[in-house]
């Protein structure tokens, strides 16, 4: 008995111990941003802010307009998930129930393109853009982002489409239901658990990508936030308040959102068996 409970308190400082690991940068971005300046280059450092201030935040989205930024990422992460989720739904649900040759191909054939690294593919991708008369356009962004998502969220919905009992699909069918109606209203709603999870990256490729939108992106007004808070570094920004006022602003939104979406992963499962 002693030796199962010393087992289930190792487990549990294991887990809380590398949680609080991989949760040290963030709080300590989060904490360093409510820090005046002077306090930020004390040393030796100190974890709990003396003095709380907000003034980097206002001072920082006064100084650089940086809610511009945020505006434009928040637009192409919309625009990524819905053609990304558009695409990926149905493709992989044909991939997962038609179980042929091609298609078995098809799938691994994506798996092995989310493998290619994206930097081979700035050279081409900046031709393209450019030769489309896309120079430096903002909404060009989404289709790119949907490419470099789209083969993971494929993979990971056809999972869990296969994982859906077909004998739903036919009960459905018995009843006098197409079959895009029987993918619409039952196989759906099952798979909400898969869609949210995928369209938690492909938000997060939409909000944060820097290589692309640097490359392609000169204007200051149509910059998204990672290579517009980069763009501040290279011009002698240090100020260093101001720059984990604006990491916070970049990360915090990602990481409440997911929080918020989380909580409908598990709800989502047997919502579609339960609809009449």
């Amino acid at each position: 008995m002693k030796r199962r409970h010393l087992r289930s308190i190792g487990r549990h400082a294991l887990v809380y111990g590398v949680a609080f690991l991989v949760l040290l940068p963030f709080l300590w971005i989060t904490l360093s941003a409510f820090k005046p300046e002077s306090e930020l280059l004390r040393y030796p450092p100190t974890l709990l802010p003396q003095t709380w201030t907000t003034a980097n935040f206002t001072q920082f989205f006064q100084a650089t307009q940086f809610h511009i930024a945020m505006f434009n990422s928040g637009m192409i992460a919309a625009l990524t998930t819905v053609l990304a989720m558009a695409v990926a739904a149905p493709a992989a649900y044909v991939l997962a129930r038609y179980k042929t040759r091609l298609f078995e191909g098809v799938a691994r054939a994506f798996v092995y393109v989310y493998m290619i690294p994206p930097i081979l593919l700035v050279l081409p991708m900046y031709k393209i853009f450019f030769s489309l008369g896309l120079g430096n356009n903002l909404w060009g962004l989404g289709p790119i982002y949907t490419a470099l998502v789209l083969p993971l969220m494929l993979w990971t919905l056809r999972s869990f489409f296969a994982g859906i009992p077909i004998e739903l699909e036919e009960a459905a069918m018995i009843d006098g239901a197409t079959r895009f109606q029987t993918f619409w209203k039952v196989v759906l709603p099952q798979a909400v658990p898969g869609m949210i999870a995928t369209g938690i990256v492909a938000i997060n490729i939409g909000w944060s990508e820097y290589l692309f939108a640097a490359t392609l992106l000169t204007s200051p007004s149509n910059m998204t936030i990672s290579p517009r808070l980069e763009s501040f570094m290279g011009r002698g920004l240090y100020n260093w308040g101001w720059l984990m006022a604006g990491a916070l602003a970049v990360t915090g939104p990602l990481i409440v959102l997911s929080g918020f979406m989380q909580k409908h992963l598990v709800a989502g499962w047997g919502g579609g068996a339960l609809k009449g």
